[in-house]
């Protein structure tokens, strides 16, 4: 086995994500429908329900204070193979006065931070504004459409 090119992005992972994400969110999602898929390129984890899938990952870029990154969307990945987008992040479903919407209080450095965060997302994101969208297929890809016409993406 190849060892990790620990000069590159690699050396950027974060290495508690993933199990500090399974430990708060895995039973939560599974309760509601949701199966573990995969793990995307830098360990965040891929749930799916159904035709829905959700992205629990963060920003590589922005390491060692990475920012949470959370998407759900219809289909098997963030993007078909035309490079469009077939989801939403979740800052587009919060409302624009919320501080999560413009990225703050989305930050976390240590684990213990991140399990915070992710607790906090499950009650106040998971639950009041992806929850109705898992729910009802038809108006997720209404959302993701505004999504995509708004940013041309």
């Amino acid at each position: 086995m190849d060892k990790p090119n620990l000069n590159g992005w690699e050396k950027l992972i974060c290495p508690f994500f993933e199990p500090a994400c399974r430990r708060t969110l895995s039973l939560y999602l599974e309760e509601n429908g949701f199966s573990e898929k995969s793990l995307n390129e830098i360990g965040g984890l891929v749930f799916s329900r159904f035709k829905v899938f959700m992205e629990i990952s963060y920003e590589l870029e922005t390491a060692p204070n990475y920012a949470l990154s959370l998407v759900i969307g219809i289909g098997e990945r963030k993007y078909d193979e035309g490079g469009h987008s077939c989801c939403v992040p979740s800052w587009y479903l919060l409302p624009r006065d919320r501080p999560d919407y413009r990225g703050e209080m989305t930050r976390f450095r240590n684990e213990a931070e991140l399990e915070s965060l992710l607790l906090r997302f499950k009650a106040g994101f998971l639950e009041l504004y992806a929850k109705p969208l898992w729910s009802n297929e038809e108006d997720l890809k209404s959302m993701i459409a505004h999504f995509r016409a708004e940013f041309n993406c």
